[in-house]
């Protein structure tokens, strides 16, 4: 019997209680890896998302998703503008557009984000 009692006091021992500055610095590291997991998150949405990765010669103007596998995209090519249907197996010339389309503005924040993954990529690309 007494074994019994010993071994319930062992076993509701009283856990030490957590301290206010022990929970401030645990909310902060889980806020730290939330801002790098949106950061590394960005990184990849910027190498895998053709639609931001534009060039001098060609730049794609503006897309639109028809489904999960097929858009509408129009594209600038030597300053005239060709809509184009693509899906995952083909690329369609549809039209050449007569009055061309302004591109889209982005957000100030996007454009931030932007310039801050492109001086990283750059910097790659100079140091291999």
């Amino acid at each position: 019997m007494n074994s019994w009692i010993l071994l319930s006091v062992a076993t509701t021992s009283v856990a030490p209680s957590a301290t206010p500055m022990g929970d401030i610095v645990s909310m902060a590291m889980s806020l730290i890896m939330v801002l790098v997991l949106i950061i590394v998150l960005a990184f990849f949405v910027k190498k895998l998302n053709p639609n931001l990765a534009n060039s001098e010669e060609f730049k794609v103007v503006r897309s639109l998703p028809l489904s999960t596998r097929e858009r509408l995209m129009v594209i600038e090519i030597d300053n005239s503008q060709h809509l184009l249907g693509v899906t995952p197996h083909s690329i369609n010339y549809l039209h050449k557009l007569e009055t061309p389309l302004t591109e889209k503005e982005l957000p100030a924040l996007a454009q931030r984000f932007g310039k801050l993954l492109n001086s990283n990529t750059h910097y790659n690309k100079k140091n291999p």
